[in-house]
């Protein structure tokens, strides 16, 4: 396997999944089983055969590999972008409570910088161990699926 490709493949997809991941309102997606680590991770698989050219396309397991680099990079990006964005996304989860009608304090509507701060370290535990999973999955699947059909010998 080659590294270069191995490590520029993972950590362009890990720069995809940390931002379609934690970016206001994309981020919602994300509750659904992680599904932009899961796509994040086939995305690596994607562009590390790309870079290849007509070589073997990896293994199941190469793809694990894969999909799991980019899911660490992608925690890792996805907790810069979240306090980038902390400024907008508050303000906005602010506003939807309120056309919900939802009453009381919502933690969200008190939150100060110190707040924001241990709520990156929070998801950047969460993320650092969901993310790899579910790209390594991701991974798995689009490697499984690139490879050639064995040949049974049945005639």
């Amino acid at each position: 396997m080659n590294t270069r490709s191995f490590f520029t493949s993972a950590f362009v997809a890990g720069i995809v999944i940390g931002f379609l991941g934690n970016l206001p309102v994309l981020n919602f997606v994300n509750c659904l089983c992680c599904v932009w680590a899961w796509l994040g991770g086939a995305l690596a698989v994607v562009l590390y055969q790309r870079s290849q050219g007509g070589q073997p396309t990896p293994t199941p397991g190469q793809g694990a590999g894969l999909g799991a680099a980019a899911g660490l990079v992608g925690a890792l990006v996805g907790a810069v972008v979240f306090v980038l964005t902390s400024a907008v996304s508050f303000p906005l989860m602010d506003d939807l409570a309120r056309n919900l009608e939802i009453e009381g304090d919502l933690p969200f509507q008190t939150w100060g910088v110190w707040e924001a701060i241990a709520m990156t370290f929070f998801f950047l535990l969460v993320n650092g161990v969901l993310y790899p999973v579910f790209g390594a999955l991701g991974g798995v699947i689009a490697a499984s699926l690139s490879r050639a059909p064995r040949a049974t010998g049945v005639a």
